[in-house]
């Protein structure tokens, strides 16, 4: 029997948090039974593409000279048949999944990962998201969304859309992200950093993460540590204008930029606190992958309260002072009282794999 054919919906594959789920997620898939595709809008290679193709995944780049709904059509009709089209874009999963219903595929899943996406709010921007979030209700055969914040803001409220939504928690290989002295020291000599106080970040570059809040708080732990260090992992738009900041700082010698990492969880290990200053998050799975190695965390109070699994997390207005969350930071317990069964427990990849699994195998009738 050939397994399930999953089109996966993204713009690229890259470091970012909901690729690293759903590859997380593809990592503990039984293949036999479920093999994951990817339609990818970027048009360009990224950083899981060829672990994708090592397990017998196919990649569809779009081609930028036709429009989105063209590209869309067009990778169904050819290269399917799929049994399941899972969008991961925001409201442009509205568009998605009407493809998908021409295209006859059976499962159509739209999933809410953020519950913002940075876009200004105007008049013509609101309409275009109700329009979106009319198309997505009357198209999608299951709504799933990272948290209930995230739900209610691309599929909105009422019993046709958050209500309607399903929570499922985002899945890490905890095995991976286990503290492991051995790997700490390794990292933190191959960075020059053994003798540092290590405040880490991991995202992309972009406007959500807020890194000019990152630097300006840790300039504030540099003035009180002289041994403090800041790790930031990532990549993405912002990454030279970043730069440009920590120079303007005066920071190059205390700043290490580790790039976009596959292995990301040996960075977790090199760090002592982790900050998470976001100007809004669906959910924040680096919060999870840290604590996963018993890392202490700070984030902002936009980040959802179902990040705090080991009851240490602990959240601070964007408005409030440098000087206050540097204080906290430095407060922090580092790995001490981390517990890492409770991440187990709760975001489990195996468990998020079968609960999608369930879906992909459900030939769902239209809602």
């Amino acid at each position: 029997m050939k397994p399930v054919r999953v089109l996966h919906f993204f713009h690229s594959l890259d470091s970012g948090g909901v690729s690293s789920f759903v590859m997380n997620v593809y990592r503990q898939m039984d293949t036999d039974l479920v093999q994951f595709d990817f339609a990818l809008t970027s048009g360009e290679k990224a950083l899981y593409d060829d672990e994708v193709i090592s397990r017998g995944g196919r990649i569809f780049y779009f081609d930028l000279s036709r429009g989105f709904f063209s590209n869309l059509m067009r990778i169904l009709r050819e290269e399917g048949p799929f049994e399941v089209l899972h969008s991961h874009l925001f409201f442009y999963s509205g568009l998605a999944l009407l493809a998908g219903r021409m295209a006859g595929v059976p499962v159509r899943i739209a999933h809410a990962h953020n519950a913002h996406t940075g876009e200004k709010r105007s008049p013509g921007r609101m309409a275009y998201e109700k329009a979106m979030q009319v198309l997505i209700r009357t198209n999608a055969t299951c709504l799933l969304g990272c948290s209930e914040k995230a739900c209610l803001y691309v599929f909105g409220g009422g019993r046709k859309g958050a209500g309607r939504s399903v929570v499922l928690p985002d899945g890490i290989d905890c095995d991976r992200f286990a503290f492991d002295p051995a790997i700490r020291q390794e990292i933190r000599e191959s960075l020059g950093l053994e003798d540092r106080f290590v405040v880490g970040h991991v995202g992309h570059f972009n406007p959500a993460k807020n890194h000019r809040k990152i630097l300006s708080v840790f300039g504030e732990v540099y003035r009180r540590r002289p041994d403090a260090a800041l790790l930031l992992v990532g990549d993405g738009e912002l990454e030279e204008q970043v730069r440009q900041m920590v120079r303007d700082m005066g920071l190059q010698d205390r700043v290490v930029f580790a790039g976009a990492r596959k292995d990301v969880e040996r960075y977790y290990q090199a760090m002592d606190v982790f900050l998470f200053p976001s100007r809004y998050e669906g959910f924040g799975m680096a919060m999870i992958e840290a604590q996963a190695g018993g890392l202490a965390c700070l984030a902002s109070d936009v980040v959802p309260e179902e990040t705090n699994v080991d009851g240490r997390v602990l959240y601070l207005p964007l408005e409030a002072e440098d000087a206050l969350w540097a204080e906290k930071l430095l407060e922090a317990r580092g790995r001490e009282g981390g517990r890492a069964d409770l991440v187990r427990e709760k975001f489990s990849a195996g468990s998020a794999a079968a609960a999608l699994r369930d879906i992909y195998l459900s030939r769902q009738e239209d809602l």
